[in-house]
């Protein structure tokens, strides 16, 4: 297909493309996401990084013109989860449970990250995020060892392009293993994200903006989780990002139920993953307007029970997907898509086999998941009135999917060549707030055998420091995770 640009920006300079205030996506097939709306065929004006209209549009003199030639355009997807700094780590989680996670990946590998692998990882993660169409992320950030850490972190997400929330996160990594020292100072860390919110993340409407992730809940004492809570609303934090209710490794503690009854619950709280969460908790979340994050691969991995998604989409609730952890899985949301409707549908025909019915149906849809991906994502977040679907007014984050690869031709229906035929690389051409970040299949302005090679040397490092500890502290520190009081 190719995006190709018409008219006197043919052949300009990257400078001169960025200072054109309008831009028409000309002949696409276009899915809103609006409820109800069905695929179209029509245009997309963009003025000033909003879209301006949506149909049949007429160009602006001296607009670009990306011609989409029948390729499907839609709202950009939106990751309610991601570990973005383990990047360079790609591959390491592999074969683990959570349990091996969290004795490799939290209390061995972070120790070894300094500033410049958090801005790499998070860099370089975003990219490949924003390569496959994922344009805003929730960065649930654990690797803040120091406000140096907390800077970078934030600076590599700028640095990609990407819109996000920056959810602060107040986890301990170990500062040292020889000996063993994990530092339980949370005062600093609440300092820095102070720090932030008064400077770097100030802004409530920018294209990063600052939320908190909360000392893991389910190893927590409810009253030091309170007071983190509390911190989130002295910070204004629009994000509350917490893992939770996760299957086998559930203490029974209903994190959800006490921060309802203590009157803490509220639409900002994000929950990650969730199998366990009860019927009245998710009615809780529901009636909260809260948000569930559901990141399939990993759940069933992990070890973390199935994917809670369908459930608490038929209680009412915000649903989204995220990718998790790029450490063992790819960084797009097509995949995650794959497995949340195959998983649900597995569970579903195996309550009819266990009745000895085959099923007529196949119960979740294809709409279902991609609305996760889009709408339900913006919507778990508090973005819905900026980002999501494709209407006038919202925000220009934009994917443009090609139709004419040998893995997508004939795309008939477009939402199930969307979520079940569509790579990265049939991804053309991606759009944050009306710039262009991906033009005809490939990054702009990114240096990427400059960039790989510095992500491989910070890899190295990281690995080389990790193998020469002994992981049987880190072995009992988690144990005591899992034995700590409700």
């Amino acid at each position: 297909m190719g995006s190709s640009v018409t008219g006197k920006l043919a052949g300009c300079e990257t400078r001169m493309m960025m200072a054109k205030t309008h831009t028409v996506i000309r002949d696409a097939r276009i899915l809103t996401m609006v409820d109800g709306d069905r695929e179209f065929r029509g245009d997309v004006l963009i003025a000033d990084g909003s879209i301006a209209s949506v149909g049949q549009c007429s160009v602006p003199d001296g607009a670009e013109v990306i011609e989409a030639k029948g390729g499907i355009l839609l709202p950009g997807f939106v990751d309610t989860h991601r570990h973005v700094w383990q990047t360079q780590l790609r591959t390491a989680a592999g074969d683990w449970s959570l349990y091996d996670y969290l004795v490799h990946m939290r209390m061995t590998y972070s120790s070894f990250y300094n500033p410049d692998d958090v801005y790499l990882g998070n860099y370089v993660g975003a990219l490949e995020a924003l390569n496959a169409g994922v344009t805003t992320m929730v960065d649930h950030c654990h690797i803040l060892n120091s406000p140096e850490h907390s800077d970078e972190a934030i600076r590599g997400l700028r640095d990609s392009g990407t819109r996000g929330v920056f959810c602060y996160g107040l986890f301990a990594n170990p500062t040292s293993h020889s000996p063993f020292i994990i530092d339980p100072d949370m005062a600093w860390r609440y300092a820095d994200a102070r720090r932030l919110r008064a400077g770097t993340l100030s802004s409530s409407d920018g294209r990063i903006l600052l939320g908190l992730a909360p000392n893991e809940p389910e190893s927590t004492p409810f009253a030091t989780s309170a007071i983190d809570v509390s911190f989130a609303r002295e910070i204004d934090a629009h994000v509350v990002s917490c893992h939770v209710a996760m299957g086998a490794y559930d203490q029974g503690r209903q994190f959800v139920r006490q921060l309802h009854e203590a009157g803490l619950l509220d639409q900002r709280f994000l929950f990650v993953h969730g199998a366990s969460l009860t019927d009245a908790e998710l009615g809780m979340i529901a009636d909260a307007g809260a948000g569930i994050s559901s990141t399939p691969e990993t759940e069933m991995q992990m070890g973390m029970g199935y994917p809670v998604a369908m459930r608490a989409r038929a209680a009412g609730v915000n649903v989204s997907l995220g990718v998790d952890i790029v450490s063992n899985y790819s960084g797009d949301l097509f995949t995650q898509m794959r497995m949340m409707l195959q998983s649900a549908r597995a569970q579903a025909h195996a309550l009819l086999e266990a009745r000895r019915e085959a099923p007529r149906a196949v119960g979740a849809t294809t709409q279902e998941v991609l609305r996760m991906a889009t709408l339900g994502g913006a919507e778990a977040i508090n973005l819905s009135d900026r980002i999501g679907t494709v209407e006038k007014g919202k925000k220009a984050d934009l994917i443009l999917i090609r139709t004419d690869t040998i893995g997508m031709v004939p795309a008939t229906d477009a939402v199930a060549a969307t979520v079940y035929n569509a790579k990265a690389e049939d991804v053309e051409m991606v759009m944050v707030d009306g710039r262009v970040v991906k033009r005809d299949g490939v990054l702009v302005d990114v240096d990427w055998p400059s960039i790989a090679r510095r992500l491989q040397t910070s890899a190295h490092r990281i690995i080389s420091s990790a193998r020469a500890v002994d992981p049987a502290i880190a072995k009992g520190v988690v144990d005591g995770f899992f034995a700590a009081p409700h």
